[in-house]
């Protein structure tokens, strides 16, 4: 059988400590002063890596490799308009083919020329 003594020992619960706001002491001004200088300090070194970030990201580096894929994008572009101008105007069909053909060609090589830059620039 449990006794009184054992059942209030396994009963115990923890008194809550009670603080009122009221009555804790607030850190005074220049207490507070090394602190907030120190985070101002702290959000400024934030912001400066954050801005030297965003700048980097506007001002990417010159790439060879992105300049050969733009100027073959722009041959192909060519290209293909001047295939449909010879399909308009009924002209010889291997013509036609062959303008397709090195413009399919130059749009791979534009391709692999794109991925190259990308994957420099990911080091």
């Amino acid at each position: 059988m449990i006794t009184d003594q054992e059942s209030a020992s396994s009963q115990v619960v923890p008194d809550a400590v009670e603080s009122d706001p009221a009555e804790t002491p607030s850190p005074s001004a220049a207490e507070m002063l090394p602190v907030l200088q120190r985070i101002e300090r702290v959000l400024g070194e934030i912001r400066g890596a954050l801005d030297a970030a965003e700048r980097e990201r506007q001002h990417k580096e010159f790439s060879s490799l992105r300049l050969i894929g733009a100027i073959l994008q722009v041959i192909v572009g060519g290209l293909v308009a001047l295939a449909v101008l010879d399909w308009v105007f009924e002209a010889q069909v291997e013509t036609l083919f062959v303008k397709l053909a090195f413009a399919a060609v130059l749009q791979l090589i534009a391709l692999t020329a794109f991925l190259f830059w990308r994957r420099d620039g990911s080091r």
